[in-house]
């Protein structure tokens, strides 16, 4: 069966909600161009480090503290599948989801700690790169920030 026989005869709705959730990639590469999924605030143990939205249920600096964090997770994503962080040239752009309260505006202030951290980590050259920080409604399994990367390997 091809791919447009299965668009063609494709249910109408989507199956429920369950256990099985369909894959996705950590990253894909186009070239020498590669695109991580977003990675949330989640620490070495697994767990969240902090839950709820910024400006509501987490302050300013621990919203700083997991975007530092998911910067890291972005960075080890990205280790482990190319073997190691020198084979990245650049970072091309990090986007930084925010989830914030009503009338929250310093998602710019949270998104900075993982700029500092992917330029700490590859250096003020290679770590130089184009940004967007977005404050949404709420992120997946209640992490305060979520980040994703599109950078240039060798």
């Amino acid at each position: 069966m091809t791919s447009d026989d299965r668009h063609a005869s494709a249910p109408a709705t989507p199956p429920p909600a369950g256990p099985q959730r369909p894959s996705i990639a950590a990253m894909r590469r186009y070239g020498d161009l590669v695109a991580t999924s977003g990675k949330t605030a989640n620490g070495p143990d697994g767990a969240l480090i902090a839950s709820g939205r910024v400006g509501d249920e987490v302050d300013l600096e621990t919203g700083r503290q997991c975007a530092w964090q998911c910067a890291a997770n972005v960075l080890e994503t990205l280790r482990t599948e190319l073997g190691s962080l020198e084979r990245v040239a650049e970072v091309v752009k990090l986007t930084v989801f925010v989830a914030s309260a009503p009338g929250f505006i310093e998602q710019h202030l949270v998104a900075d700690a993982a700029t500092a951290y992917v330029q700490h980590v590859l250096g003020p050259e290679v770590g130089l790169h184009a940004r967007s920080a977005l404050g949404v409604a709420e992120l997946p399994t209640g992490s305060p920030v979520e980040v994703e990367a599109l950078v240039r390997v060798r």
